[in-house]
């Protein structure tokens, strides 16, 4: 799927206070089937893991520093936007979309349990890329990828309330399934995903 979505510039001043955010955060579980905006997906990537200082950063030598830390800045965290017309790979440096697959995952990152997050016009899957953890042991890549993951899905939880969109983390789904149906590579592994959209309307 050669396809690349170039993003708007994301909007990185105002929004709502940091306090207010915090209080406002919280789980949605029902949606609308209102799209995002092209602005809201960049100004949502841009928070979850863009670039805020692209020309710092020490660490494992990996160049610029993200809207979310990684331990031993690894930036081992890839976030992948599945929607109704494929899915994509954000790239945080150029801030585009790059087409993975031409085809639509949603039902892959659901459950039986919550079959409606198939239906939700965007889901956000982040992945770790293992291969990127110099000098990572075995407990260091059973732990940090699940904990750097965190830090990019509360800067959504936190982006959502300021913009009063609807999220859930997730972690219910079959990784094995997703992975496969996702083409990933065998050191690659899905953690969480995370829906975004509008909470549906009673």
């Amino acid at each position: 799927m050669e396809r690349t979505i170039i993003l708007p510039a994301p909007t990185i001043t105002g929004g709502m206070p940091l306090m207010d955010a915090l209080r406002a955060r919280h789980s949605t579980r029902e949606y609308s089937s209102e799209d995002l905006t092209p602005n809201q997906l960049s100004d949502l990537l841009w928070a979850a893991f863009g670039m805020n200082r692209a020309d710092a950063g020490t660490g494992m030598g990996t160049r610029g520093s993200h809207t979310a830390p990684t331990a031993r800045n690894w930036q081992e965290i890839d976030v992948y936007v599945a929607r109704a017309d494929g899915l994509y790979l954000y790239e945080p440096h150029g801030h585009v979309l790059q087409g993975v697959v031409a085809k639509d995952i949603r039902p892959y990152t659901a459950h039986p349990m919550q079959p409606w997050v198939a239906e939700v016009p965007t889901v956000l899957i982040y992945v770790a890329d293992l291969g990127r953890m110099d000098g990572a042991d075995d407990w260091d890549k059973n732990v940090f990828p699940w904990t750097d993951t965190a830090f990019l899905a509360e800067n959504v939880y936190l982006y959502c309330a300021s913009a009063g969109l609807a999220t859930v983390i997730r972690a219910m789904f079959d990784r094995a399934a997703l992975a496969q149906a996702m083409q990933l590579r065998p050191e690659q592994l899905p953690t969480l995903s995370q829906p975004v959209g509008y909470a549906a309307t009673s």
